[in-house]
């Protein structure tokens, strides 16, 4: 899969997607424009519908539903695309390599040209 389109959100196209998006309540919409998934919106529909009924009809509560249940959806989708410990930190720590000192110090290095020996 390719850009934002790596997610396990199902993909069923439909004939009425368009009626579907105008059907949304408009605060349902202005989420959607902002979401970080390609939501349909017939799932967009029904979450907003239950989170509606859960918050009692508050639209700062219905949005915070919302957000957290995209959230769920984001942590359980970066695990599948982007690997388990993400975003957290790598997995296993890199191993650093121990360093060698140099033969020389860097800027005799810079300074040397083809045929002359730097004077310390």
């Amino acid at each position: 899969m390719h850009g934002n389109l790596a997610t396990s959100l199902r993909r069923s196209p439909r004939p009425d997607t368009m009626q579907a998006y105008d059907a949304l309540p408009a605060e349902a919409r202005r989420w959607l424009a902002s979401a970080k998934l390609p939501w349909s919106a017939r799932s967009v529909a029904r979450l907003w519908a239950l989170a509606w009924v859960e918050a009692g009809g508050n639209l700062a509560a219905v949005r915070a539903r919302m957000d957290a249940a995209q959230a769920r959806k984001l942590a359980r989708d970066a695990a599948a695309v982007w690997g388990a410990c993400y975003p957290v930190a790598p997995c296993a720590p890199a191993k650093l390599r121990p360093r060698k000192a140099p033969a020389m110090p860097f800027w005799q290095v810079l300074n040397r040209k083809e045929g002359m020996q730097h004077v310390t």
